[in-house]
């Protein structure tokens, strides 16, 4: 049974949330977004004497006291004025979720079995018991009688972090796991006592930015109309290593960037299957704000600090000769990303949600209307492992999972590259928004595109 919400406000109060950290309250509450997610791959390079699981709750207890975020839970979240509260205690035993693989990995770009338990944690909330359990949680994923490897998943409220901060917990994980920590007494841990980071608004002046001037793209293709209920899709694409690494040294040659090509990879790709009646796409394309903002902020704490801006692609300027891909879209995305980060933290596009009072009223109010975007892309860029300091434990292939927003993108690509240098492209879509097919289609023209790209290379 859910524990009341009169229980929760018992809780020690910490602060409220913050305008960009409330987008995500509202969305959680109404069911139109659930969580983020991201997946690591852990192996262990040394004989263990201890217990996996003995060692991983010893880590997470370190890492949960060192980012006081992971012991607070938002309350009131059917208000407008939601906050944040500490809990009295973690039970690992509750936030930790151990699951035996059924089916042995391949080498393949896809890992269907890991798609599928992602799947299923993108369609579950934090509603439930939310006084007793944390707004996160931990899927360790094993293989069959092996204890020296796993992937930990790591899904989390995303008024808690960001996908950056994804980032920042495995990092954090991997340094308490290699410390090689002693075993806790007890597994039902006191909360991390330290003080909240503020929240982006305190932290940086955010100007309301300029009303754009209108793009008015003409036959946008967007998905279906905003329509609840939210059920999330999950299908995850790796490239290996080297074809990873060609694409790149494919987008320095053509004087433009990976996070700046992806959109139009994927822009080429629905056109391609969409009829020729939508003759325009709409990216948006999020940005960690941590760069812009003063201390405590910077690339190791746990916090929602980004923003967003759209890039928008046209049908006509996509039909290259001989179906070359269009180098010169990618180069003018990367344009406006320089210029975007030009504005050093100034006219955020972020602002405009101070002056949205009631952000459930806003959400509900989109329902039936026309979607906005036609996707998003959001790479976290390449996770950087001091290898000197890591003894005994190594991380490998990573996953940037999300759950489909009622309310926002048709399709929701998520990009990381992991330590052993495989980039992964994770696709969410909301059941009813794509069709199924388009969606394969689409996943099988972005896989055969990034290869090609690749291959220009070798």
């Amino acid at each position: 049974m859910p524990i009341s919400s009169v229980d929760a406000r018992q809780l020690q109060k910490l602060r409220p949330l913050g305008a960009l950290e409330q987008f995500s309250s509202a969305r959680h509450h109404l069911g139109f977004y659930n969580n983020v997610g991201l997946s690591a791959a852990y192996t262990c390079l040394t004989l263990r004497s201890a217990d996996l699981k003995v060692s991983i709750f010893s880590a997470l207890a370190i890492v949960i006291e060192r980012h006081p975020i992971l012991s607070a839970i938002v309350v009131d979240e059917d208000s407008s004025e939601p906050h944040f509260a500490r809990l009295d205690e973690i039970n690992l035993e509750e936030a930790v979720t151990f699951v035996i693989r059924q089916l042995p990995q391949t080498g393949n770009s896809r890992d269907v079995e890991l798609d599928s338990i992602l799947e299923i944690q993108h369609n579950k909330s934090f509603k439930e018991n939310h006084e007793a359990l944390p707004f996160w949680r931990l899927v360790i994923t094993t293989p069959q009688q092996r204890e020296n490897e796993f992937v930990a998943s790591f899904i989390f409220h995303h008024s808690l972090g960001d996908g950056a901060s994804g980032m920042v917990f495995h990092r954090d994980f991997l340094a308490a796991l290699s410390s090689d920590p002693l075993p806790l007494a007890n597994n039902i841990i006191p909360p991390s006592n330290k003080a909240l980071l503020p929240n982006l608004e305190t932290l940086l002046p955010l100007a309301t930015p300029a009303v754009p001037t209108p793009h008015n793209p003409s036959n946008l293709w967007s998905g279906s109309k905003i329509i609840p209920p939210n059920r999330s899709n999950f299908h995850s694409l790796t490239f290996s290593a080297k074809t990873t690494y060609h694409l790149l040294q494919a987008c320095k040659q053509h004087n433009t960037t990976l996070t700046s090509t992806l959109p139009v990879l994927i822009a080429s790709a629905l056109f391609s299957i969409l009829p020729e009646t939508f003759t325009s796409l709409e990216c948006t394309i999020p940005v960690s704000l941590r760069r812009f903002l003063p201390e405590p902020v910077n690339e190791n704490v746990i916090g929602v600090f980004l923003d967003a801006f759209s890039a928008y692609y046209d049908r006509p300027l996509f039909s290259t000769p001989d179906s070359q891909f269009p180098w010169s879209e990618a180069q003018r995305s990367c344009a406006l990303i320089g210029e975007y980060l030009k504005r050093g933290g100034e006219k955020m596009n972020v602002a405009k949600f101070k002056q949205i009072k009631d952000m459930r009223s806003f959400f509900k109010g989109r329902i039936g209307s026309e979607r906005g975007t036609s996707f998003d892309v959001s790479n976290l860029g390449v996770m950087k492992i001091d290898g000197e300091q890591m003894q005994g434990w190594e991380m490998g292939k990573l996953v940037f999972s999300r759950s489909a927003f009622v309310s926002g993108s048709a399709i929701a690509a998520g990009v990381v590259t992991g330590p052993d240098g495989c980039l992964t492209i994770g696709f969410c879509w909301q059941e009813g928004v794509v069709e199924r097919n388009v969606m394969e289609m689409m996943v099988e023209e972005v896989r055969a595109g990034f290869e090609i790209l690749a291959d220009e290379t070798i």
